[in-house]
């Protein structure tokens, strides 16, 4: 993982940079399938979109860090968000043992 995209990404989001436009979801889904949104990014507003499964930026950069902001605000797997095995050890730990 790139830190500079993640510094980036999350970056664009404390700032307040990102504007998801629309988000369909599907049924009971957690996560949309088709995202439209906005990033005010430092050179441009850029245009991020999920369809179909593949994700898309108008700045056309490998690596970019305005759609890795999008996916993080929209529950997406993302290159920015931190190490998932920690996160998901954290949340699947076992509460500890009572003792009497």
């Amino acid at each position: 993982m790139s830190t500079d995209v993640r510094a980036k990404a999350l970056g664009y989001l404390r700032d307040g940079r990102v504007t998801v436009s629309a988000a369909t979801f599907a049924g009971l889904a957690r996560v949309p399938y088709d995202v439209l949104a906005y990033v005010d990014g430092y050179r441009s507003t850029y245009i991020v979109r999920l369809v179909l499964d593949t994700w898309a930026c108008s700045c056309a950069t490998a690596g970019c860090p305005h759609v890795a902001a999008v996916q993080l605000v929209t529950g997406h797997p993302s290159v920015a968000r931190k190490d998932a095995e920690a996160k998901d050890s954290a949340v699947l730990a076992e509460p500890p043992a009572r003792t009497a």
